[in-house]
């Protein structure tokens, strides 16, 4: 029994005041309640089950809390998944730390009642035995309303005796400056419940009116749709995934129809959510089903034209245009279990705790990520009611998505794993970049979010032998007044902001004038002894590098190129030279087909190299790099301060590299030379650009002019090229039909001309043109192997020059012995077909090859394929998708032997399935794409093992950011492993090597022994 007695006064209209009184009625001094704290308070942790207390996450954010504060005053964030106990986490460290005044702000009007009903009697820490009936609880003020003039004295009072105050920022931002100046003295604390709105200005001015104060920010979504950022050190994060595996989440089962009639979409959500909902009644489960829409109007017709009709649930509607005693008592019968059917519109937002709400039937849906991780998160608590597990019904078809969420509503998502990765996407990105903004210092302006600051990628470089830094002496170059500084001394980086006033060109009226901002940012790596800076003018960024670093001095010369190093199958696109004969100082710039001439000018000739610029693979990624002989280092990049500060790292430590020989890069770079003839070789691999290889679009369509048919692009492909009477020939496989093509060139151009099959038109939307004149705006590539393992690249009338690198083994991994014979397969029968040949080389292949633990196994055979066999294994754990692509190809002789000419088309096919790296959605597109043309045109499907829903969830899950990996095998049982010749190590080792270069991919062959 609690000792002492609460009352409850209203001040104005709707405020009120609980306190405690002894047994005369007397109140108590604040000395009196605080000791009271300190004498009944017991902290308890429930360890185990069975076991009352604080639950671990409640426990580790009031210990990261206590942490936080034993050496900082700075504002905090904690991150609580909805249902794991905020509130209780609040009047913990209030009663346990003795804050004699906190003010505790909220976001909505419900969310406001309930809070201020908790705090005054300390929520369930009574229920949890960690307070005793010695506790005088906490006087607790509801402010809602403004007072009148007459009752200001008495609002001072009560705020002055409050131990809690609980509000909106909007009626904190509407008190009186009077009241709020002589409050503001007494606080110790500000609580932000749902923090995700401080970016929001009612939110972000109320956190500057209480500056300077212990400030906590408690929310399950420190991240916005929007990208701001939620100001604050994330202290503690118990994630999604931690709060479900120790059951405070009880699994949510979506339920998504696809009806695209609107006017049948609300009676379908309807059909489904009442079905559940009696199936969960029946079962003796306490469930209420929430319907939610978008405005007042909408839950209107929703509950006329809709639920009204289930009668036997008791339905009720409830928002803000329903008088408040009607609203009240809908909210009190739902609370009960009287009405199982709420309509609503957002009465039901952050922290409105009723737990039996556990179907929701989403009619208009949420836009914004964060309020939706709400939504859901509400509805999978677990409490003391008998509950089974929520439910999400809704349209998939319907409402046209952000991005972002897409993932939570497409259909055949895995809601509870799709829910788990957005959250720890979003808030271990947020932790990464929080902790790096963290250590900066604000100065003149602070509402600048350095987590939206976006830079290009670039920098100039500055040897720096001391790391004292003179940071003041930036006021003495840009204008104190004007200037917004950020300084991060911990990681000696250093930003600034100057507004800049500039006349108009088109008037002398001296004060119409026009505003930007100039930037600059430097970093001064200390590993490597080297200062950078990224500015927006190169005169004032000099002048703040001589005064806050004096003994710096630039980078500059040929050193600078040595950036350029381990850039693999660099292709230097512009190229400057200096030259100085005769005492004057001249430049020439080369580019597309002098770049050769002038990189065998740079190396034999006094010239200087003065810029230069190009396109390569580094870390399994396609970049592209400049610099300059005056220090500056760029790439076409835009990304974040701490991105760029990892970047200037590498650069700064390749420059710093006296190993590296410029020349050596220069000469091993790619370049285009003009040819008026084919080169010697064989081509193996023939493709059209990227783009259009790789595209799902209907817009571009190949039509034959006899059948009047239109077909994609993605159901044709080009294959077998050969040189004849000197012109390359090439087929363009249709639907399993040929129409042969040649290539033409001379010594000033290049033409196409179709030799074989009905003229093929290109359709591009309205426009046609015919297939000729398309291939030559659309030129393929073509790759020959010489005997060497030289690999030329012919595009246009150009070619390109690939030399191998010498030393170059296979890995022992890479060839496979596979006995053909023991799984029956006749090697001269490539496909499985329709029919699946169980004696083919494919079949074999996806029953004794291919990983069966894959998710998706599927036959992609025919024209336009990805590949052979695409098979699809998902990693969970670590959030990785591995492709795997197999081509197969039949033998051209009766035995395995040592036949060149069986290698040659399939690892073309190899190399060019390459391009899927960069094009993650599209392969995934492209496989529903064929299947649903498989099943239109057969009745039949391409998978092995899985499914479309798999796919779905595939492409949500590539979407949510899980990485990406690819493997690409060739299988050919005419090759002997024993027999293999030079000429068949050459290709082996170019595809390989191909492979590796580009993006880091793993090559492996299945032959036979």
């Amino acid at each position: 029994m609690v000792r002492y007695k609460k009352i409850v006064t209203t001040i104005g209209r709707g405020n009120k005041l609980s306190r405690c009184v002894d047994n005369e009625g007397k109140q108590f001094a604040q000395e009196k309640i605080l000791d009271s704290w300190i004498s009944s308070y017991q902290e308890r942790v429930s360890r185990n089950k069975g076991e009352i207390g604080l639950r671990l996450p409640q426990f580790g954010a009031l210990s990261a809390i206590r942490a936080h504060w034993a050496t900082s005053n700075s504002p905090a964030t904690i991150v609580l998944p909805t249902g794991t106990g905020k509130s209780e986490t609040m009047y913990t460290t209030i009663i346990s730390e003795r804050i004699s005044s906190t003010l505790i702000i909220v976001p909505s009007n419900l969310l406001r009642e309930q809070i201020y009903e908790g705090a005054s009697h300390f929520g369930i820490l009574s229920k949890l035995k960690m307070i005793s009936d010695e506790t005088i609880y906490p006087t607790t003020f509801l402010y809602k309303s403004k007072v009148e003039d007459k009752d200001e004295e008495t609002i001072i009072n009560v705020l002055e005796e409050a131990n809690i105050v609980v509000s909106t920022p909007s009626m904190i931002k509407k008190m009186p400056a009077s009241v709020w100046d002589k409050y503001v003295q007494k606080l110790e604390l500000v609580i932000f419940d749902e923090a995700h709105h401080l970016a929001a200005p009612d939110w972000s001015a109320v956190k500057e009116r209480v500056s300077g104060k212990r400030i906590l920010q408690f929310t399950a979504t420190p991240f916005r749709n929007d990208g701001k950022k939620v100001d604050g050190k994330i202290i503690f994060n118990y994630g999604l995934a931690m709060a479900q595996k120790a059951d405070y989440f009880k699994p949510i089962e979506f339920y998504p129809i696809q009806e695209f009639d609107e006017q049948k979409s609300d009676e379908e959500i309807a059909k489904i959510a009442i079905k559940q909902l009696k199936a969960d009644l029946e079962e003796g489960f306490e469930h209420v089903l929430l319907a939610r829409t978008k405005s007042h109007k909408r839950a209107n017709e929703l509950f006329e034209e809709v639920y009204s009709n289930y009668k036997e649930f008791n339905p009720v509607v409830i928002h803000t245009g329903i008088p408040v005693a009607l609203r009240n008592k809908s909210l009190q019968d739902v609370r009960e279990g009287n009405s199982k059917i709420v309509v609503c519109v957002d009465m039901f937002g952050e922290g409105i705790d009723i737990p039996t709400l556990k179907i929701a039937a989403i009619h208009d849906k949420y836009k914004s990520l964060p309020i939706t991780l709400q939504f859901i998160g509400r509805f999978a608590r677990t409490s003391g009611n008998k509950l089974g597990n929520a439910k999400l019904i809704t349209n998939v078809a319907i409402d046209d998505l952000k991005e972002s969420i897409e993932e939570l509503y497409r259909q055949d998502s895995d809601w509870n794993f799709l829910l788990n990765v957005h959250s720890h996407q979003a808030i271990d990105k947020e932790i990464e970049l929080g902790e790096f903004i963290g250590k900066f210092k604000k100065g003149h302006v602070t509402d600048i979010d350095i987590s939206q600051l976006k830079m290009k990628i670039s920098t100039r470089m500055f040897r720096c032998p001391t790391e004292r830094t003179f940071v003041d002496t930036w006021k003495l170059i840009l204008d104190p007044d004007r200037t917004t500084s950020m300084i991060n001394e911990e990681d000696s980086v250093y930003i600034f902001i100057e507004e800049i006033e500039t006349k108009v060109a088109w008037s002398d009226q001296k004060d119409i004038v026009e505003y930007d901002y100039d930037f600059f940012v430097l970093y001064l790596d200390k590993e490597n002894g080297i200062l950078h800076i990224n500015e927006t003018d190169a005169g004032k960024g000099n002048r703040l590098v001589e005064s806050m670093f004096p003994q710096a001095t630039a980078v500059k010369g040929d050193s600078i190129y040595r950036s350029l190093n381990e850039i693999n199958r660099l292709m230097i696109g512009t190229l400057g030279l200096k030259q100085q004969p005769s005492g004057r100082i001249s430049f020439r710039m080369f580019a597309g087909t002098d770049i050769k001439s002038g990189i065998s000018e740079a190396i034999v000739s006094n010239s200087t190299k003065s810029n230069l610029f190009g396109y390569g693979y580094q870390g399994g990624e396609r970049i592209s790099i400049g610099c300059s002989y005056r220090g500056k280092v760029w790439m076409r990049w835009v990304e974040r301060i701490n991105f760029w500060t990892k970047w200037c790292q590498g650069v700064g430590k390749k420059v710093l590299d006296e190993t590296i020989d410029t020349n050596n890069i220069l000469e091993n770079s790619l370049t285009f030379e003009v040819i008026s003839e084919f080169p010697e070789g064989v081509p193996y691999k023939i493709l059209l650009p990227e783009v259009i290889e790789t595209s799902n679009s209907t817009t571009r369509q190949l039509f034959i002019t006899k059948e009047q048919k239109t077909y994609p692009f993605y159901q044709s492909e080009l294959r077998n090229p050969s040189i004849v009477d000197g012109n390359l020939r090439f087929e363009f496989l249709i639907n399993g039909r040929a129409y042969i093509f040649e290539q033409i060139i001379n010594e000033t151009s290049y033409r196409f001309k179709q030799i074989e099959g009905e003229q093929l038109v290109v359709k591009l939307g309205k426009n046609t043109v015919e297939m000729t004149e398309f291939l030559y705006d659309n030129s393929p590539e073509i790759s020959f192997i010489q005997y060497d393992g030289t690999v030329v690249v012919v595009q246009e009338n150009l070619k390109t020059v690939i030399k191998p690198k010498s030393g170059i083994t296979l890995s022992s991994d890479a060839l496979n012995a596979v006995s053909w014979s023991d799984l029956g397969v006749n090697i001269k029968s490539e496909s499985q077909g329709r029919g699946r040949k169980i004696d083919s080389i494919q079949y074999a292949t996806i029953h004794n090859i291919v990983d069966q633990g894959s998710d998706i196994i599927f036959d992609d055979d025919g024209s336009g394929e990805i590949a052979d066999i695409v098979s699809v294994k998902i990693d969970m754990t670590h959030k990785q998708i591995k492709f795997h692509l197999y081509h197969c190809k039949y033998s051209h002789g009766e035995q395995p032997g040592a036949r060149v000419s069986d290698l040659y088309e399939v690892c073309g096919q190899a190399e060019k399935s390459i391009m899927w790296n960069d094009n993650v959605l599209e392969i995934i597109h492209r496989m529903i794409e064929r299947e649903n043309m498989r099943q239109k045109s057969y009745g039949e499907t391409r998978f092995e093992k899985g499914n479309l829903q798999t796919l779905n969830k595939l492409k949500k899950m590539v979407r949510a950011g899980y990485e990406t990996e690819f493997e690409i095998s060739v299988v050919q049982p005419g090759v002997s492993i024993s027999q293999i010749t030079n000429s068949m190590k050459q290709i082996i080792l170019s595809t390989d090597t191909y492979l590796k270069e580009t993006y880091g991919l793993r090559f492996t062959c299945y032959f036979s022994k």
